[in-house]
């Protein structure tokens, strides 16, 4: 088994090869018991992630985002939403391995924007990858005593976040999911997620504090109207 070959077992996972490198990969794994083994060591992953030990925000944080949200004009999201295939061209580090397997067991669908142009996407896609295998990538993590979660990968080099939400209940027809980032005691939407479990792609999180979620009527608000039910520092 050469070492480029192996390296293609993540993201054939994530169905992101194309054609002809997925057709070679699969003639390997035919014949390599040690891929068969940790492909299936994919599904394991996603579960030792999905019990890691959530970081408790600060006690004062979620007093704070609805405070500065009654106070603070609000920006213009910035937020971008993800496709559901992403080609990933090298080995991925760690961390990258560890939100694939996450992204791998939720539904991405509802953050597809359907008037988004392609290139659009494919641009997201690649951020996305760059901030995912990024060296200086970190993982922050915040649970819900009803087990929801929410986990911020962030790389301050690309200024940017990926962020992963696991195990929402899925809201009624008339609510949302919505995405608030802290920064310079000010309170913005990152924009709407959708009525479950999903991921985005937030830029500009230089002098972030955080990132909150919380359930707000149908299309989002100006400023949050429930209290965040998740909060992840970053």
């Amino acid at each position: 088994m050469t070492t480029d070959i192996h390296h293609l077992l993540a993201p054939y996972v994530l169905d992101a090869l194309e054609p002809d490198e997925r057709n070679v990969f699969e003639a390997h794994l035919a014949q390599c018991e040690l891929c068969r083994s940790e492909l299936g060591g994919f599904a394991e992953t996603a579960s030792r992630i999905g019990g890691a030990q959530a970081e408790t925000p600060p006690p004062e944080l979620r007093d704070r985002l609805m405070a500065m949200a009654a106070t603070t004009p609000q920006e213009r999201p910035v937020v971008t939403a993800m496709a559901q295939r992403s080609r990933l061209r090298r080995a991925l580090p760690r961390i990258a391995v560890a939100a694939a397997a996450v992204v791998a067991a939720v539904s991405i669908a509802g953050f597809v924007n359907e008037h988004q142009k392609a290139d659009d996407l494919r641009a997201e896609r690649d951020e996305m990858v760059a901030v995912l295998t990024s060296s200086d990538a970190a993982m922050s993590v915040d649970a819900s005593t009803g087990g929801a979660s929410v986990r911020v990968i962030s790389s301050p080099s690309h200024d940017a976040a990926v962020v992963v939400g696991t195990s929402l209940r899925a809201l009624r027809s008339d609510q949302v999911y919505q995405l608030w980032t802290v920064h310079d005691g000010r309170t913005t939407s990152a924009g709407v997620m959708g009525r479950g479990p999903g991921m985005m792609l937030v830029d500009g999180i230089k002098g972030v504090d955080a990132l909150a979620v919380t359930v707000e009527p149908k299309g989002g608000s100006k400023t949050p109207t429930s209290d965040p039910i998740l909060s992840a520092s970053i």
